[in-house]
């Protein structure tokens, strides 16, 4: 139903480590960056990362591909050079100009961005959740909600943080809430299970 590559929701669980000073920093990109993958962590001492893509498997994260890495005082591009399934839903990634455990380990908790002309097109009933701020949400019967503001990820089910004229709701990205998405008229609908706009 949908692939997860725009993560755009604010994380508390970013790094406060700097990068190495030795490293390229970037300039303004032209083009509008996505996170497709978050860093996990370094693995073994050669500096190899540890990626949590959104979006489970994606196509993105391949040799050859440059990515920004990007956290609190770090903006780094990187071309990967090798890419490695690891463990429950990650990836093991080298990058050109990372050869040492100590640099890797500062990238922990930072976001990999690629611009998002490097998205792969999407198929019929899929979208991007970098996309979905902004989207206006109705229930069946044509009673408005209110808009996305964000989406969170709590790991098992992603939530959508909705603005409302009551507050803040949060509803769950799941099959038996969300009925339709109209990418063209910015619109979601959404089958209200009891006590979730409560």
């Amino acid at each position: 139903m949908q692939r997860r590559p725009g993560r755009i929701a604010k994380s508390s669980s970013r790094s406060s480590k700097k990068v190495d000073a030795a490293l390229p920093r970037t300039s303004t990109p032209e083009q509008p960056l996505v996170s497709v993958a978050h860093i996990a962590g370094a693995h073994g001492v050669r500096g190899a990362l540890r990626l949590r893509p959104h979006g489970g498997k994606t196509t993105t994260i391949a040799p050859g591909r440059r990515v920004t890495v990007r956290g609190p005082g770090i903006d780094v591009m990187h071309t990967i050079t090798r890419v490695t399934p690891h463990g429950r839903g990650q990836l093991l990634v080298e990058v050109d100009g990372l050869r040492d455990r100590t640099t890797a380990e500062a990238l922990a908790g930072c976001d990999v961005s690629v611009p998002t002309t490097a998205l792969p097109p999407l198929a019929a009933g899929e979208f991007y959740y970098h996309e979905m701020p902004g989207f206006r949400v109705e229930t069946a019967s044509g009673r408005t909600i209110g808009e996305i503001t964000e989406t969170l990820h709590s790991g098992t089910t992603d939530v959508w943080v909705v603005c409302t004229p009551a507050g803040e709701r949060l509803i769950p990205v799941i099959r038996d809430v969300v009925a339709s998405i109209d990418r063209e008229a910015r619109r979601v609908v959404i089958t209200p299970i009891p006590g979730l706009l409560d």
